[in-house]
């Protein structure tokens, strides 16, 4: 019975998806919130299928969790044009710069 529950939650998501693209442009910035909302949706229920029905250890599990979490929210960041600040805010931090000798 979740089978046919994911089935149809993955239908409406496509579907909504198809509309949103043929039928009712939206602006740029809405359709990046709707593209990342239901790209989430679709993660998570991909990832809650691995979850219960794949048999793994524990540990592979957690850590295959951890990396999905981990590539969403790079995704969510890239999504959003935050990626790229994020990193060049993280190489001014590490990489800092010395003043120039005789000042």
């Amino acid at each position: 019975m979740p089978f046919i529950y994911i089935l149809v939650a993955l239908v409406i998501v496509f579907g909504i998806a198809w509309f949103s693209r043929t039928y009712k442009p939206f602006p740029a910035g809405y359709r990046n919130i709707l593209d990342v909302i239901l790209g989430l949706i679709v993660v998570g229920i991909l990832l809650w299928l691995v979850n219960t029905y794949v048999p793994m250890a524990g540990s592979i599990k957690g850590l295959l969790n951890i990396v999905v979490v981990i590539a969403c929210c790079v995704w969510v960041l890239k999504a959003f044009g935050l990626w790229d600040q994020l990193v060049r805010f993280s190489r001014n931090l590490t990489h800092r710069r010395t003043p120039p000798a005789g000042i």
